[in-house]
Parts: C-alpha cells; sequence; structure tokens
C-alpha cells in the first residue's frame, strides 16, 4: 500500500465545482465521506467545577511537598557524600604529603576527585528524583480519589 500526498484532496465539506473540477482532470472520484462534527461539550454541574479544583490544590499541594523534601534531601545527601569524600579520600592522601594538609582545610571540595563529585552529584540527583516521582505518584493517587468520590459519593463505614 502505498500513501502519496494529493494537494487537491481536502478534508472540509466538498463541494459541487471542486468534484466537477477533479472529474475533468482526470482524477477518480472518492465517494464523498461524511463530515465529522465536532461532538458538543456538555456543560460540567457545580461538583464537577469543585473537584478540578479539589484535584489542582491536590496536586499543587503534594508536587511543593515532594519539590521541599528533593531539594532538602538532595542537599543532605550530596553534603553527606563530599564530607564523606573529603575526611576518607582527600585527608588521608594531605596527611601523607604533608604540606597539603592546610589546602584541604582551605579548599575542601577543590580537593575532592572528580570521581567523587561526579558520584555525590549523581547520588543527590537520584535521591531528588526519587522524591519527585514518589510525589507525583502520590499526587496522582490523591486525584483518583477525588474522582471516585464524586462519581460513587462520599460512603462513611460506621
Amino acid at each position: 500500500m502505498q500513501v502519496s500526498f494529493n494537494p487537491q484532496v481536502s478534508f472540509k465539506q466538498q463541494n459541487k465545482d471542486l468534484l466537477q473540477d477533479m472529474s475533468n482532470r482526470g482524477i477518480a472520484q472518492q465517494p464523498a465521506l461524511p463530515v465529522l462534527t465536532s461532538e458538543k461539550k456538555k456543560s460540567s454541574n457545580f461538583r464537577e467545577d469543585l473537584s478540578k479544583v479539589a484535584k489542582f490544590f491536590t496536586t499543587m499541594s503534594e508536587m511543593t511537598k515532594a519539590t521541599l523534601k528533593a531539594i532538602g534531601y538532595g542537599a543532605l545527601t550530596t553534603a553527606t557524600f563530599l564530607a564523606g569524600f573529603w575526611s576518607f579520600g582527600t585527608l588521608p592522601r594531605a596527611f601523607k604529603k604533608g604540606n597539603s594538609l592546610i589546602e584541604a582545610f582551605k579548599h575542601p571540595i577543590k580537593n575532592i576527585s572528580t570521581k567523587g563529585k561526579l558520584i555525590t552529584a549523581a547520588a543527590g540527583l537520584g535521591v531528588a528524583a526519587y522524591h519527585l516521582i514518589k510525589g507525583k505518584l502520590i499526587s496522582n493517587q490523591r486525584t483518583a480519589n477525588v474522582d471516585h468520590q464524586l462519581k460513587t459519593g462520599h460512603r462513611a463505614v460506621a
């Protein structure tokens, strides 16, 4: 099957002039396709509008919490990894060399190895991504609960 571009094909409602022009040029006339009308958007009621607002605020709340957790825990993880690489990598080397011990304290990040910095960045970004993904999943679950309550109504179990 081959599909090619035909500039005479129009997806609008065909009129008689176009059909006549196509038949004069020797173009095979296709049967007229019915014009699809867009479905009328049903008007939403108060409960649906209220659920949209509730879903917006639920999503905003959960994603704000997730973002703050991602920033906080990501920074804490990064600081912990940097401190670990500094104390277990840079300091032993500085003690062995003797005169570079002062430099290790003056410029701690400069003396950490590139591999240590890359591992630190990956760990911090991994923790941040974990919290953002977890927040998005919790947000989806809470908005699904709002939709469920909208459709079934709230039932209190006694």
